[in-house]
């Protein structure tokens, strides 16, 4: 085992390759990024964003561009070709704040407004075409591209609402078209989900909805309901979350009661239905050998902890999250299919500090653990389907595997952290971000992971690649990405950058300076063909006087 030192660093977003980390350095205005096997190794880059103003980064599926996102101003990190930098300014703002920006492949970025108003940018030819108003009143996710498919072939679902109904709304983004919009048998639509085959799109009604779930086909044609019409509740809060293991081969719907129901991915007809007792005894139903263990966390005076293994009859200590004078939280607070479907971990909203664990094949309890404190977030390995991660917001990470007979291995990082995997490779292997406010640290429970495989390197070049060095806009032809992994040396700072040299200009001819710097960006929109998505058909809102530059 092994643990990086803290790192100082907010909004700390790791890639999807789960090869680099992406940070805003705290009291600057840089983006700071780190290779996550030698969380040493970083370089930082220039931002024309306060850090103060910093509201997200999100990085596109192919690890090598970032969007960093404020109220009036998104900048795009291209980690390829730091020289190539685009910007978006929000004018005077007549939509709201930029609320928040998502890549759609790796030339396309959806920018949604804090009043709903969405567009889409093609940032190679620097024009956007206006999409529908994206629903506000939502819980979950509101928009969700295809999975399993590429941006130019793939379908962007996005909700909205057109004279008090939900509609679906079905994009092309790479033609930046429309082909189709639907209307949803939705009281209150909550959330919009893709199974991850990309075969269904998942839409979760308000939970007082007498169907609670729509299962409709890629081409928004509706397939089926949850419940039936017939087979409806007439009182009582229904459906709370729609739950699909990685493969497409198992569906959770989790309820306000506290019960989950588990339905047939083909025909989405009910098979099981999984409930959380106060008390758990299996003595009538299940023989000695087959009862699920129960471990139960014990914490000494001096404040060690172990597990100890707890017979049955069992009661899990109930537990309250909010004060007396509010509403008590309603049903099952969470559950999580492991990499491959066949565990099911959940938690209910009564016992917070307890977490079931489901065999799908035998669709009974496999085991139960009951923590000191409640548990915070549960998080399945990546790749390992029998590895579960309990984070208790005690700084500490406790490991538990289905397929041993120990009881949950807890591993102390620091207080005050969130703990989450990265998505690292199978062959890789694993390391654990524990994220605070402004600073971050890495986990690695199997020890440090080797530097990927390149060609040698000098001592002094190796050494140099370690180094603290700012890398900004026209710097260097170097790839960050190449500095980062180590491949090559970070430069050393001589002059001025060409962003400080920007910046000094603008503080004394700012129309100048934008001119030249749109005009330089043109250069590189002219090699590209030209675009002939919906933005033609279109017409300009006088209030949008957002620009890319």
């Amino acid at each position: 085992m092994a643990l990086s030192a803290t790192s100082q660093g907010s909004h700390t977003t790791p890639s999807p390759s789960g090869q680099y980390l992406a940070s805003i350095s705290p009291g600057s205005n840089t983006l700071r990024l780190h290779a996550t096997h030698v969380p040493d190794r970083y370089t930082d880059v220039s931002l024309r964003i306060s850090s103060k103003d910093v509201t997200g980064l999100q990085w596109n599926h192919e690890s090598d561009r970032i969007v960093v996102v404020s109220a009036r101003l998104i900048e795009i990190v291209d980690l390829e070709d730091a020289d190539h930098r685009i910007r978006l300014d929000n004018g005077s703002g007549g939509f709201g704040k930029f609320a928040n920006a998502e890549f759609v492949g790796r030339e396309l970025l959806l920018v949604v407004w804090e009043f709903g108003k969405v567009k889409l940018w093609n940032l190679e030819s620097g024009k956007g075409a206006d999409l529908c108003d994206v629903k506000g009143s939502c819980d979950g996710a509101r928009w969700q591209l295809r999975p399993g498919r590429q941006a130019q072939t793939g379908t962007l679902a996005m909700l909205s609402k057109v004279n008090a109904e939900d509609v679906l709304n079905l994009y092309l983004p790479a033609a930046q078209k429309l082909v189709g919009a639907v209307r949803l048998p939705t009281l209150d639509a909550q959330s919009i989900q893709w199974s991850p085959d990309g075969r269904w799109i998942s839409v979760l009604d308000v939970g007082t909805a007498v169907q609670g779930v729509h299962f409709l086909t890629p081409d928004g044609n509706l397939y089926r309901s949850y419940p039936a019409a017939k087979e409806s509740e007439a009182l009582g809060l229904g459906i709370k979350s729609i739950v699909w293991a990685q493969n497409s081969q198992a569906l959770a719907l989790t309820r306000y009661d506290g019960t989950i129901v588990l339905l047939n991915t083909r025909t989405f007809a009910p098979k099981a239905v999984i409930e959380h007792t106060t008390t758990i005894d299996q003595r009538a139903t299940t023989s000695p050998e087959e009862q699920a263990p129960i471990w139960e966390e014990i914490v000494s005076v001096s404040g060690g902890n172990s597990h100890a293994s707890v017979a049955q009859p069992f009661s899990p200590p109930l537990s309250r999250t909010k004060p007396a004078t509010e509403p008590a939280e309603l049903g099952v607070a969470e559950a999580q299919f492991s990499c491959d479907g066949s565990w099911l971990a959940t938690r209910d909203e009564r016992m917070l500090n307890t977490v079931w664990i489901w065999n799908m094949a035998t669709l009974n309890a496999h085991s139960v653990l009951v923590q000191h404190n409640n548990a915070r977030k549960l998080h399945w390995h990546p790749t390992r389907p029998d590895e579960l991660m309990l984070d208790c917001g005690d700084g500490t990470a406790y490991f538990f595997s289905t397929t041993s007979a120990n009881p949950p291995m807890p591993i102390g990082i620091s207080t005050n952290t969130t703990l989450s995997y990265l998505p690292t490779p199978a062959t890789s292997k694993t390391v654990i971000l524990a994220t605070a406010k402004s600073t971050f640290r890495m986990l690695y429970p199997d020890g440090q992971p080797e530097e990927p495989d390149f060609p040698a390197q000098s001592g002094a070049t190796r050494e140099a690649a370690s180094v603290d060095e700012s890398f900004e806009d026209g710097a260097s032809e170097d790839s960050l990405l190449d500095l980062l992994s180590g491949r090559k040396p970070l430069p050393v700072k001589t002059e001025q950058s060409y962003t400080e040299r920007v910046d000094l200009e603008v503080e004394t001819e700012e129309e100048d300076t934008t001119a030249r710097m749109d005009d330089t960006f043109r250069e590189k929109r002219s090699r590209q063909p030209p675009n002939t998505g919906m933005e033609d058909e279109v017409e300009h809102d006088p209030f949008d006087d957002s620009e890319i530059f």
